[in-house]
């Protein structure tokens, strides 16, 4: 019988493309400089912000690639938090 992990769940699926939306709540004086941050980072891309708001996506070849993405901005200095607002996933014969 295979032992079934709380990671494996997450990590297991026939996707092969992920893609989140998600809002990070930055201190209101930093969000320019957060925004410039998460712009360096691989599979981020900035939308909008306004206020301490910030609008971004995620993309990568798994949903605990996400997850941990997600987790490292919530950790980075400035920002209060970040929440997954939406998550798609799809294989490689749908984006053909």
């Amino acid at each position: 019988m295979r032992n079934l992990t709380r990671r494996s769940l997450l990590t297991v699926s026939s996707a092969d493309h992920h893609i989140s939306s998600a809002v990070v709540l930055a201190l209101p004086e930093r969000r320019e400089e957060v925004s410039a941050r998460l712009a360096k980072m691989t599979g981020v891309e900035v939308h909008a912000g306004e206020g301490s708001r910030i609008v971004i996506t995620i993309e990568g070849p798994s949903s605990g690639m996400l997850g941990e993405t997600l987790t490292t901005i919530s950790l980075m200095d400035g920002v209060l938090a970040a929440n997954m607002v939406f998550e798609h996933a799809e294989g490689r014969e749908a984006r053909s």
